[in-house]
């Protein structure tokens, strides 16, 4: 009897188990073939171009590499030098390629990222740029070129700021740094095409399968981006470009001396950057490593921290008190095509010294003169200019400096990029009366002064980065003590556009 019960309650709970997993099967099922199908329509709706490449298997991939002589020779290479065996060098390039090597999907781009960053980004943010300037960019590029898209590093969300931004044109591959490496995050980025790129890695054959992944998605057609700075600014400034992703990419003409390789920039700047603080205390070097303790008081604030701030969120949108941390912009900028930069076309030809000094001046080319040039003038970074400028902070002084901020940056045609706030404004420049031109230019500069002052004051006063004063002349406004690194910071973000001569 106990045994004949112990069976039927064991077949009772397989049969439970069972059936749970037929359902659950079927239920993933229909939700992934939803999602899938979304993905689709999507795609379709908005003629995106889908390159093959997008849809490579990793295991593809991985055969590929497997058999790529240019890794094969490295291999070899290595075990001559180091005396390693040829198994376990070919298993440490296997870790590599798996470590790398991304899964695109569809549905996750398209379905989940999309509506994941559509709601984060809308909630934080009011994202700007100007329609049609995807595809006059893109008019410039050859059907059969390699497109490398290359962009300011501002802050840990560019490439979501960016996917967001181009969901309705490109998907775009990124090369995503080894922080990322973390679950649930790298297989989200592997699913949303990123590969990973580890920074300060000095073996070298990873570097070779690096180069060669690059170059072989590349030469399929896929879209790629990456930063050429390399990490995020510490002190607001562009910083030096690093050239190594752009030696491999162009190392592609190596195998295909006539495919066209066309550089297409973008700039990035925010209102807020919410890493700022600890980017500025790194500012003079890395900061000291926590302790253990430090570690365990920090993971238990962030615990204690997170419901609270979720909660008041909440309670925030419940209540419609939600307010955004100002404006993120994206602008696209001239191509570079390769073959028309002086010795662009020879570059994968020269010697290594040689090549070095071209791509340094190349990356130069695309980092100062291509993105720099269209890195977009905010609230925050225009009021912050001004405040360094006029630092006693008296209200009217301050207008008159921001006007003369924003004169001078469009004098040297860096983009001016405002949100909803200032259409009124912009209507009225665009509306304006020829017999009373001076006298409406004046009120609207002064007006769109007030304005960026009005929003950019309210995001420092919540931060607690500014506080209102009175001075001798009025009421005013200046920097709290100990903010002044972090007005820099953002003053820093537009300030390579004073180096510019003015525009012709």
């Amino acid at each position: 009897m106990i045994v004949s019960g112990m069976f039927r309650l064991a077949l009772g709970v397989l049969l439970t188990v069972a059936a749970y997993e037929l359902v659950r099967w079927l239920v993933v099922r229909r939700l992934r073939g939803w999602m899938h199908q979304s993905a689709v329509r999507f795609v379709r709706r908005h003629h995106i171009r889908m390159e093959a490449a997008r849809f490579i298997d990793r295991v593809w991939i991985r055969e590929a590499l497997a058999q790529d002589r240019a890794i094969e020779e490295k291999i070899l290479e290595v075990a001559r030098a180091t005396g390693e065996s040829h198994r376990l060098l070919r298993d440490r390039v296997d870790a590599y390629v798996e470590e790398i090597a991304p899964f695109f999907s569809l549905s996750a781009y398209y379905r989940f990222g999309a509506s994941a960053a559509k709601r984060f980004l809308d909630f934080c943010f009011e994202l700007v740029h100007e329609p049609g300037a995807f595809q006059r960019q893109a008019a410039e590029v050859p059907p059969n070129a390699v497109r490398v898209y290359v962009i300011n590093h501002r802050a840990n969300m560019d490439p979501a700021i960016l996917a967001y931004a181009l969901l309705h044109h490109v998907p775009m591959s990124y090369a995503v740094g080894e922080w990322a490496l973390v679950w649930p995050l790298h297989t989200l980025f592997r699913m949303f095409g990123s590969y990973f790129v580890r920074r300060g890695e000095k073996d070298p054959l990873y570097h070779r399968v690096l180069e060669r992944f690059i170059q072989l998605i590349a030469s399929h057609g896929a879209v790629t981006g990456f930063f050429p700075e390399g990490a995020l600014s510490r002190d607001g400034r562009l910083r030096r470009p690093r050239t190594g992703l752009l030696d491999y990419l162009i190392g592609l003409r190596r195998e295909h001396p006539d495919r066209p390789i066309v550089f297409l920039p973008i700039g990035l700047n925010y209102d807020r950057v919410f890493e700022d603080h600890i980017l500025v205390r790194e500012k003079d070097g890395p900061i000291p490593k926590a302790t253990a303790s430090e570690r365990m008081r920090n993971l238990v604030g962030v615990i204690g921290w997170f419901p609270v701030l979720l909660g008041a969120n909440l309670v925030k949108v419940a209540t419609r008190s939600h307010r955004k941390f100002g404006n993120a912009a994206v602008v696209f900028g001239e191509p570079l095509h390769l073959d028309a930069w002086p010795g662009g076309a020879a570059i994968h030809t020269l010697p290594d010294p040689e090549r070095r000094v071209a791509l340094e001046a190349l990356g130069d080319e695309l980092l100062r003169n291509r993105i720099g040039k269209v890195v977009p003038a905010l609230p925050v970074p225009i009021f912050c200019t001004a405040l360094l400028r006029e630092p006693a902070g008296e209200l009217g002084a301050l207008r008159r400096e921001v006007i003369s901020v924003l004169a001078e940056l469009r004098a040297r045609g860096a983009p001016v990029r405002f949100g909803r706030a200032f259409d009124p404004i912009l209507a009225r420049r665009q509306q304006g009366n020829e017999r009373l031109a001076l006298l409406d230019d004046a009120l609207i500069e002064a007006e769109e002064a007030d304005v960026v002052i009005q929003l950019a004051t309210t995001l420092l006063l919540r931060r607690k980065l500014v506080r209102r004063v009175v001075t001798p002349a009025g009421p005013g406004v200046e920097a709290v003590a100990g903010a002044e690194s972090l007005i820099a910071y953002y003053a820093n973000s537009i300030a390579h556009h004073f180096d510019l001569p003015h525009a012709s």
